[in-house]
């Protein structure tokens, strides 16, 4: 049966062919400009499918890959992983850009059994998609590091999944009434919906979280933190511009939820967004008890425009940062699979559910 996957999943093998033919990885800043001083050398990309584990072993004196299993030991030259890395590439960029459009390349796919892979995601529980031992100049030695792949070749690709009730945030609505509430709920954008409470003069105010394990794990990474995402979710339905997440913050600088000392040279609530996208970045989920540990313990993997494939490391922790703040959006998902923004009475009062999800912009 033929692989099938869309431009993000082709793009984990693009990012595997391209960084064993290459044996090395350039950084990047928070920009992604390519940092040409900064080398990280490949010793090897570990990969599990299913149960089996498949070690690709660069051996840069003879320009090749030696790939090491549970079968007999293979060799490929990286004359022919670059080959099928620049025809993968240009499959993928001449093709019409849907994101959720299901993809199949029977050549891609024969070379990739002969290699032993056989599968476009390597088998992972957590937000890890490559797993690499490099050679860490800053600390002179070997290191194994896993990455998250984000690829800019297709749709953009999401950064806080929904996942129904466990991202809904509750809100009640005061000084509304049956009528007004059956006339919000026939509109369908949110900005209208948000527009008809306003003129009303109502009111519109957090309860709580519908996921519990959502809001525990804002808690560990900054106590202040559910307050800060239930304001912004606010700011993001009721507004019919403001969906960037810089511009989020902007406003949540002026209005100041928190009640903060503001000064010139302290953007407080920036700080604290980046670090909220860094941990969804890198290991934290919706659904998931998170423990503050980052499985992308090694950072972020961009696959470029031009093909190029670059690393935001985890040591330029604000480069990172600068990248998901400068480059994250918010968005609506499907209110009806996701079950919110119908205003519902219970006990002679009025709620909204509302929902996150954060996209890239690119």
């Amino acid at each position: 049966m033929a692989l099938k996957g869309n431009k993000g999943e082709w793009s984990e093998i693009y990012t595997l062919f391209k960084l064993l033919a290459d044996g090395k990885m350039y950084a990047a800043d928070g920009k992604l400009n390519k940092i040409e001083s900064i080398i990280y050398p490949i010793l090897a990309i570990l990969r599990t499918e299913n149960t089996t584990k498949h070690k690709y072993v660069i051996d840069k004196l003879k320009k090749s890959v030696k790939i090491l299993g549970d079968t007999k030991e293979l060799t490929v030259p990286q004359s022919k992983l670059k080959e099928f890395a620049e025809i993968l590439y240009q499959n993928l960029r001449t093709e019409k850009n849907n994101e959720k459009k299901s993809l199949s390349y029977p050549d891609i796919e024969h070379f990739m059994s002969e290699i032993n892979c056989y599968a476009l995601k390597a088998k992972s529980t957590d937000k890890t998609d490559i797993k690499m031992i490099i050679h860490d100049f800053r600390i002179h030695t070997e290191v194994e590091r896993g990455f998250s792949i984000k690829s800019r070749l297709g749709g953009n690709s999401t950064l806080v999944n929904t996942n129904k009730d466990k991202s809904n945030l509750l809100y009640k609505i005061t000084g509304i009434n049956e009528s007004i509430a059956d006339k919000v709920n026939s509109m369908r954008l949110f900005s209208n919906k948000f527009e008809l409470l306003e003129s009303v003069n109502a009111k519109v105010e957090f309860v709580k979280y519908c996921g519990k394990t959502f809001q525990n794990n804002l808690s560990i990474i900054d106590c202040c933190l559910p307050k800060i995402i239930s304001e912004s979710l606010l700011l993001y339905y009721s507004s019919k511009r403001k969906s960037k997440t810089t511009d989020i913050v902007a406003e949540l600088n002026k209005t100041n939820p928190l009640k903060l000392e503001m000064s010139p040279t302290m953007d407080v609530y920036a700080y604290k967004y980046k670090q909220f996208l860094l941990a969804f970045a890198l290991g934290m989920t919706v659904s998931t008890n998170w423990n503050g540990v980052y499985d992308a313990n090694g950072g972020y993997i961009v696959v470029k425009e031009d093909g190029d494939v670059l690393c935001i490391h985890f040591y330029d922790r604000n480069q990172l940062e600068d990248y998901l703040f400068e480059n994250t959006k918010f968005e609506t998902p499907d209110p009806n699979r996701h079950e919110f923004g119908k205003i519902y009475e219970e006990h002679g009062s009025f709620y909204i559910k509302l929902n996150i999800q954060v996209r890239f912009t690119h």
